[in-house]
Order: C-alpha cells, then structure tokens, then sequence
C-alpha cells in the first residue's frame, strides 16, 4: 500500500512538473511570437500629394533585400541574409503580384550583394550572373577586400570567382570592403563593356572589363563612401550616391555626417564633374531616372535615403528585439538639383526600380549584411504617381 501511495504520489509530482514546463514554454513561446510580430510589422508609409504607396512585399519573406533590376518581366534582386555554412543570400525574382521565385538558394555562393548579367559580346560571361561578393560570410567580411564572381546558370548557377578587388584609395586603409551596388554599363554606351562595383569602405567605384581583369575607375572619397550606381538617360555620365563621415568619408558607422550625402555625376572617364546632381542628402543608397509616363517627373533623379540613424548606435547596433528608426525617406530631385520628399516612413530603404509607370523600393528594415541581425524583416513598397 504505502508502495503504490509513493508510486502514486511520484506520478502526480512527474505531472505537476510537467504541466508547469509546459505553461513556461507556451508563455515563452508567446512572448517570442510578440516580439517576432512587432518586428515583422508592416511600415506605415506616408506619401506626398501626388503619391501613392502600397506594401508590393510585406516583411516576413525577405532579409535584405538589396539592389533591384529587371529580367524576364519580372523584378529581381538580391536577398542578403540566411546565413548557412558560410554562404549567404539569394538571388530572388519578384513577380508583379509579389510572389518570390528562389533563382539561386543561400547554400550557392560567397555573400551576394548586387550585380547583373552579362551582355553580348561580354566575353564568355556573356548570359552569365555577374556579382560583386564579400570574400566571407559575417561581420568579418565586410573589411576584406571583396571579389566579383560569374554564376553559370546553365551550371546551376555554380559560382566561379573572376577577380579579388585591388586594394585602392586613401580611405579605410584602401581596403576593397563593404560593398554596394554593382552593374554592367549600358550596352553602346561610353560605359559599355565594364562591370562596375563600389565599394564604400575605401570610397573607390570599380570596374571590370570583359577578360575579367579588375582596377579602379574613380575614387569618390573625399565626397563620401558609394553607395549606388546608375547611368543618366543620354548614357553619357554615371550617377554615384555618396554617404559622408564626419572624418571626411568612407564608411559610416556611428559618424554619418548629417546632411553630408550627395550625388555624384561621373565621365565615361573616370572624371568627377561638378555641380554634383544633388546634395542635402543623409545616407543616399539606391537611385533611379523616371521615364517617360511616370507623371510629370520623366528624367528626374529618384534616390532612396536611408536616413540620419542608418550605420549609427540606432542603426546597426540596435538590439535584436528592437525595431530601427523609421527615418528613411525617398526623394526626388528637381530640376534645380535639390532634394524634394516623396515618401517618408521607412526604415532603410535600399533600391529603386522603374516598373511600368511605377517604381518600387526595397528596404533591408532591420536586417544588415554584415550578419548581427538576422531576421526576414525586409520588404518592398511599390510607388505611383497621380
């Protein structure tokens, strides 16, 4: 009897303790979904007269989703982030509707962070993906000279690396690190037959021509470290957004200079040319030229800002379980060069891509390439003019 009352007894404890383990974990796993809801809660975006905005891709599915192009009647990018055994990001197609078709997985390649295919008469990387790479996945990564590499994609897309980034410039003691937008000059152009990578630690824009060999094109560093790349419509001046140091350039973590951001306009040889397109700005990422049929505003410059905090103590060190500033802007540049606000309420918008008679922004959210967050908080607004 007292056997069998100490079995019973032994029983009830095992139960009791195991109901209150599994009280802790509901509340816990409650408390995970509260945070993770908060987090991956959709901007609210506020547009000027004249604007619309609506969410093309809701937080939940991408990382960082980086520099747009179009191929194939769709929108692709890069998605940085997803960490797996040293690789890290895919390449993405967004349809029309929003729907996300995986082109190459994270398990791929190097770190991806922007590039394009290669055209005709581009060597033998002509119809391949062409992409300026950290040289590691993580943190570390970021302040290593980077690489540019072709992925096949009648090899499955299996990465080979054509050249690691010379060392070049006075800033970030000319190390080819933290790499931006990357893109093929427009075909018959001045800029034609160059791949052309910026990398914003050392303040330098590369190019590559179509034997693969790699050196500098320009070195912006006393502007700021390059962040995006575009082409003019004539095709005769490359575009280049510039994000200043308070220490006079380069990257800008936790010294964004305030104000100090700005556009660059560069000759097919390498020559800055002055007035810049634009100035005023914060932290100028991606950039666009409207066209014909985006309402009144055909040839005007469209740039995404990421704003004062992006890089900063509210930036990229904000703790997990927190969401960023959401002090990102998109502006457009009128034709007496200044900055005038399109769209407000962003948390760090990174590109911009004319689709028809829209254009949508990517936003990397809270997210960062260099690994210390990673969450699928990124996202993509679509914007249309009345």
């Amino acid at each position: 009897m007292k056997a069998n009352y100490q079995k019973v007894l032994t029983w009830v404890a095992l139960c009791l303790a195991l109901m209150a383990g599994l009280g802790l974990r509901a509340r816990a796993e409650t408390e995970a979904q509260r945070v993770v809801a908060r987090l991956l809660a959709p901007p609210t975006i506020k547009t000027e007269p004249r604007f619309t905005a609506k969410i093309r891709v809701p937080p939940g599915q991408l990382y960082d989703p980086l520099f747009p192009f179009i191929r194939d009647g769709a929108v692709w990018l890069i998605d940085d982030g997803g960490e797996v055994d040293g690789t890290s990001g895919r390449l993405l197609a967004v349809s029309a509707t929003g729907k996300i078709t995986v082109i190459v997985p994270y398990t791929v390649s190097l770190p991806l962070i922007a590039g394009g295919f290669a055209p005709a008469g581009f060597g033998n990387m002509a119809g391949q993906f062409v992409e300026l790479s950290q040289p590691k996945a993580g943190f570390d990564g970021i302040f290593m000279n980077h690489v540019i590499q072709r992925l096949d994609p009648t090899k499955k897309y299996a990465p080979r690396l054509i050249c690691a980034l010379p060392k070049a410039g006075e800033l970030g003691n000319g190390i080819a690190g933290a790499g931006a937008d990357a893109r093929f000059g427009p075909p018959n152009s001045p800029f034609g037959g160059r791949f052309f990578a910026a990398t914003l630690l050392n303040g330098v824009v590369y190019q590559m021509n179509g034997a693969g060999t790699c050196s500098p094109f320009v070195d912006v560093g006393k502007y700021g470290g390059p962040a995006g790349l575009a082409f003019s419509t004539d095709e005769k001046q490359m575009l280049v957004t510039t994000q200043a140091n308070q220490k006079g350039g380069g990257l800008s973590v936790s010294t964004l200079k305030i104000g100090g951001g700005m556009i660059l306009r560069i000759s097919p040889d390498g020559e800055i040319d002055d007035p810049p397109a634009a100035k005023g700005l914060d932290a100028p990422m991606g950039l666009g030229i409207a066209p014909k049929g985006f309402g009144s505003y055909e040839g005007q410059i469209f740039v995404a800002d990421a704003g004062p905090t992006f890089g900063g103590p509210s930036g990229i060190e904000v703790p997990m379980t927190q969401r960023v500033a959401a002090d990102g802007k998109v502006y457009r540049v009128g034709p007496d060069g200044q900055p005038q606000l399109v769209a407000s309420g962003f948390l760090n918008p990174s590109g911009i891509k004319f689709v028809e008679n829209n254009f949508w922004v990517s936003d990397i959210a809270g997210d960062f390439i260099g690994g210390k967050r990673e969450l699928p908080d990124g996202f993509i607004v679509e914007i249309e003019a009345k």
